[in-house]
């Protein structure tokens, strides 16, 4: 992979968060940190409910951390309202789920255009660059085709494609794999993989799937509340 910017698209520094369950606080990290450079991929391992999605969902800006700070671009979340932030998700990041989250009555192409569309793009325009993102990802011949009748492989591309259209500085993963067979699981990483190259596009990964973690630049640990790197 090419030579890591220092610019940073993430950083996160501080960030704890804890609910208040009846007469308890649960802790589900504290005085944690996180830095994305631009270009780089990070894949978070850890088991279930150790926090791995609530981390994801704060440096989103999808959820507030309960203290710290999350930079996104430059921008600190906590000092944005909700419109900022929602306006610096549009501009900066891209979401990709275990589930594909692709609206039905659609097409491949119209879902990958829907942010464009939101955006105000004209609809030739917003159609014109989610067909060229779909030949990236192998599905120009699938462009007029709807969820249903797309496998669950190429609905994942999809996503990823949807995930890739305003050209976001990051890419946030929940899960990309985890619902698919192991061999459309290698397509998908090979695939992510050289649209990182593409793209200079930053990746986020939260998996279980140790052989896509070690794809990524660096692998880190959640566990006991806070993050190492795996040596």
């Amino acid at each position: 992979m090419n030579d890591l910017s220092q610019e940073l698209v993430i950083d996160a520094k501080g960030l704890g968060k804890t609910y208040d369950e009846a007469d308890n606080a649960l802790c589900i990290f504290h005085d944690l940190d996180f830095t994305l450079a631009k270009g780089e991929s990070v894949s978070v391992l850890g088991t279930s409910g150790s926090g791995k999605t609530t981390l994801l969902n704060i440096l989103g800006g999808l959820d507030k951390a309960t203290s710290g700070s999350v930079k996104l671009c430059g921008k600190d979340l906590a000092a944005c309202s909700e419109k900022v932030i929602t306006k610096l998700r549009n501009q900066h990041l891209g979401f990709v789920y275990q589930f594909h989250h692709l609206l039905a009555e659609f097409s491949a192409t119209e879902n990958v255009a829907m942010p464009l569309y939101i955006n105000g793009l004209s609809r030739r325009e917003a159609d014109s660059k989610a067909l060229a993102l779909l030949e990236k990802v192998g599905l120009s011949t699938r462009a007029n085709h709807k969820p249903s009748e797309l496998s669950g492989g190429e609905r994942q591309r999809v996503a990823i494609a949807r995930a890739l259209v305003n050209n976001p500085a990051c890419v946030l993963m929940d899960e990309p794999t985890g619902n698919l067979d192991d061999t459309t699981a290698k397509k998908i990483q090979a695939l992510m993989l050289d649209l990182q190259e593409q793209f200079e596009t930053s990746f986020v990964v939260v998996t279980h799937d140790r052989q896509l973690a070690h794809q990524m630049n660096r692998v880190l640990i959640m566990e006991e509340g806070g993050l190492r790197q795996l040596s």
